[in-house]
C-alpha cells in the first residue's frame, strides 16, 4: 500500500485491461461471500474483543457493507484488497460513490487506516434555547495541529456525506434521550450531579468512539449550557 502523502498518486497508475477484465475483478468482491463477512467481522472487532458495528464515516448508522476506498470502477483491481475495504453504512457508501478525490487532486475522504487525525476536539455544538425550544448547530472549528491538507480532507468527509445535516436530523432523538436521563435522577439530586456524571459518561463514550463523536459533543454542550439544561428538565 502506498504511503499517506503519495496514495493520490495511484491516478495516474490505472492498469491497462479489457472491459471483460476489469468486470470480471469487480465480480471477484461479493459482500456476502464468507471471506468478506469474516473480514467484516474482524474489521469491526476491537483488541479488546468488543464488536461496534458504528458505521466509522458518519458513527450514525449501523454497517452495512464494505467501502471501496480507492473506487472499484476505476481501479477494479483492488476490488478484493483488504487493505482498501472498510466497514461502512448503507448511505455513506451510496453518498461516497465513485468519488475519492478534491478539485486539488487531494483525497477527499478520511482513510481510517492511514491518516493521522489529532484526538483534539474539532467538530462542535452550539446549542442555546430560541423562543422556548432548543437550536443547534454543528461547526467544525480546527485548532492548532491540523494541516491545511488534513483541515480540508476532513471539511470535505463532512460535507460530502452530509453529516451535519444528517446529525441535526437526529438531534431531536438524542436531546429526549438526554431528556429522560435528567429527569430519571432521584427528585433533590443537585444539578451540578448530574451534569458531572452526563460529562463523565460522554468521556466514556468519547473513549470509545473518538473525541468528535457527535453525540457526546452533543449531550456535552447540552448539559454545559444552563439555558438547554433547564428547559430539558422542565416536563414536556
Amino acid at each position: 500500500m502506498m504511503a499517506d502523502d503519495n496514495l493520490e498518486e495511484l491516478r495516474n497508475h490505472h492498469l491497462t485491461m479489457t472491459k471483460s477484465k476489469a468486470d470480471a475483478l469487480r465480480g471477484l468482491y461479493q459482500y456476502k461471500a464468507k471471506k468478506f463477512k469474516d473480514l467484516k467481522l474482524e474489521l469491526t472487532t476491537t483488541p479488546k474483543g468488543r464488536i461496534s458495528n458504528l458505521c466509522p464515516y458518519c458513527q450514525l448508522e449501523i454497517v452495512g457493507t464494505l467501502d471501496h476506498i480507492l473506487p472499484k470502477t476505476p481501479f477494479p483491481e483492488y476490488s478484493t484488497m483488504p487493505w482498501n475495504l472498510i466497514p461502512c453504512c448503507a448511505t455513506c457508501n451510496s453518498k461516497k460513490d465513485d468519488d475519492w478525490l478534491d478539485e486539488h487532486n487531494q483525497r477527499c475522504f478520511i482513510n481510517f487506516y492511514i491518516d493521522d487525525i489529532p484526538p483534539v476536539q474539532y467538530f462542535y455544538a452550539d446549542v442555546s434555547v430560541v423562543n422556548g425550544k432548543n437550536d443547534i448547530k454543528y461547526n467544525l472549528r480546527f485548532p492548532a495541529g491540523y494541516t491545511s491538507t488534513l483541515r480540508a480532507r476532513i471539511e470535505n468527509h463532512y460535507k460530502k456525506l452530509d453529516l451535519l445535516k444528517r446529525y441535526l436530523e437526529n438531534s431531536d432523538d438524542v436531546l429526549e434521550e438526554l431528556r429522560s436521563v435528567i429527569r430519571n435522577y432521584a427528585h433533590g439530586v443537585p444539578d451540578g450531579e448530574i451534569i458531572t456524571s452526563i460529562n463523565n459518561t460522554c468521556k466514556d463514550m468519547q473513549v470509545l468512539f473518538g473525541e468528535n463523536y457527535w453525540k457526546a459533543v452533543l449531550e456535552r454542550a447540552c448539559v454545559n449550557t444552563s439555558a438547554v439544561f433547564n428547559l430539558l428538565k422542565q416536563p414536556q
